[in-house]
């Protein structure tokens, strides 16, 4: 993006269904500096999640099987009872309704795109998020 790899070692967990978002995503990320650890359902999300315990979880709402916020629900009780600093986590979302919106923050993400996601924003955001997160 702009010759520095702006997520340089971050350990990020992507989780979205869709096969070519997940690889246009993943590489967006990887050509960032990231780790990405990439998965299609929220139930391997949350235990890659839990074993990895990433800098950030990037996920998809709408699963199968189980949604985004089962994912987030069970990472953020591991990290609470864990005393694990919490992942930056970002809600992905075809829905642009504040009912969404409103529920994903309220759930446990701290941040809410609709897709698709602008690779600057989501990346920015990455960046910014995760080096709060590192000095605090």
């Amino acid at each position: 993006m702009n010759g520095v790899l702006r997520l340089d070692q971050a350990t990020i967990v992507l989780v979205e269904d869709d096969p070519e978002s997940r690889e246009s995503l993943t590489l967006l990320l990887e050509s960032e500096g990231a780790h990405v650890v990439a998965v299609a359902d929220a139930e391997e999300g949350v235990e890659t999640a839990l074993r990895v315990l990433p800098d950030a979880v990037v996920c998809d709402l709408e699963l199968p099987c189980m949604d985004g916020f089962y994912l987030i629900q069970r990472l953020r009780d591991h990290e609470i009872r864990g005393n694990h600093a919490p992942a930056v986590a970002v809600a992905l979302t075809g829905h642009t309704d504040d009912a969404y919106r409103l529920r994903s923050i309220g759930e446990g993400f701290q941040h809410f795109m609709t897709k698709p996601a602008r690779a600057d924003e989501l990346v920015s955001l990455l960046h910014d998020e995760i080096a709060a997160r590192a000095a605090g």
